[in-house]
């Protein structure tokens, strides 16, 4: 938690209301609540960082826009962006993605963002912020994939970078191809976009349309089988099974297990 910092120059992960911060992936994800009105005095935040109001009433304003919050609304804003806020008389509860340096490239490649503030409009962007939100809630040290895929997502939102093409890309069936023989393996979304000669954010955008899924969801699912498989054909312990599985431990395997499945894999392992 953070302690209140006076108008100026905001830092990820610093915010005026009662805040609890996650860094992963390259970024920060904060949770930010208000018990009461409020207003906070022109400043800027010196990261790239989206918004989302998850319960209350919250605007933002400056010399060239006013944006009034309604639950959900999801907004983006380019470093360096000045504006007041104004928190309602019953406070507000908000989300915040701050992207730290390593994220530049995505923000400003192939088609960079032409405003500094902007809504998000359609039910795809925030579906991710709320997804975020959840990884943020569980904050699961081997999330990392998931939320690195899902924020590659998000800046083709911004950037516009991602393909609106009809037909399914003819490098996604490698690449599909590629995480089935590695998903116990970590590995760099960037990379492996690279290796293919195209945009992560395009990459993680266009698996998710074509696939109904996030990589990191698609990844976590075969992990998740490859459990199942081998607590029913061996006696090897939960732990060895955990490491062999790509999970980070027999703890978060257990947790992760039981999300999916309803069980335990030691009930799973008894009922088979």
């Amino acid at each position: 938690m953070h302690a209140l910092k006076p108008a100026g120059v905001f830092h990820p992960g610093e915010f005026t209301g009662e805040t609890h911060s996650w860094q992963i992936a390259d970024a920060v994800l904060s949770e930010v609540r208000h018990y009461r009105a409020k207003a906070v005095p022109v400043h800027r935040h010196s990261a790239p960082y989206f918004s989302l109001l998850l319960d209350g009433s919250y605007e933002e304003s400056s010399d060239d826009f006013s944006i009034v919050y309604q639950p959900y609304s999801f907004i983006y804003h380019a470093a360096q962006t000045p504006h007041r806020d104004a928190i309602g008389e019953d406070g507000c509860r908000m989300f915040f993605i701050e992207l730290l340096d390593a994220w530049t490239e995505a923000l400003t490649g192939e088609d960079p963002p032409r405003q500094h503030l902007f809504e998000l409009d359609g039910s795809d962007p925030c579906w991710i912020a709320l997804r975020l939100h959840r990884e943020f809630m569980q904050r699961e040290s081997g999330s990392a994939t998931t939320v690195e895929s899902l924020l590659y997502e998000l800046c083709s939102y911004v950037t516009h970078s991602a393909s609106d093409d009809a037909r399914e890309p003819r490098w996604l069936a490698s690449v599909e191809s590629r995480l089935r023989e590695s998903f116990a393996s970590s590995f760099s979304l960037s990379l492996l976009a690279s290796e293919i000669g195209i945009n992560p954010a395009h990459l993680c955008r266009s698996f998710r349309r074509f696939r109904g899924r996030t990589i990191g969801d698609f990844i976590t699912n075969l992990r998740i089988q490859y459990v199942c498989r081998r607590l029913t054909a061996s006696t090897d312990t939960l732990s060895d099974i955990a490491l062999a599985g790509g999970f980070t431990d027999q703890s978060h395997m257990t947790r992760t297990f039981k999300r999916f499945t309803g069980y335990s894999p030691g009930a799973y392992r008894d009922g088979h």
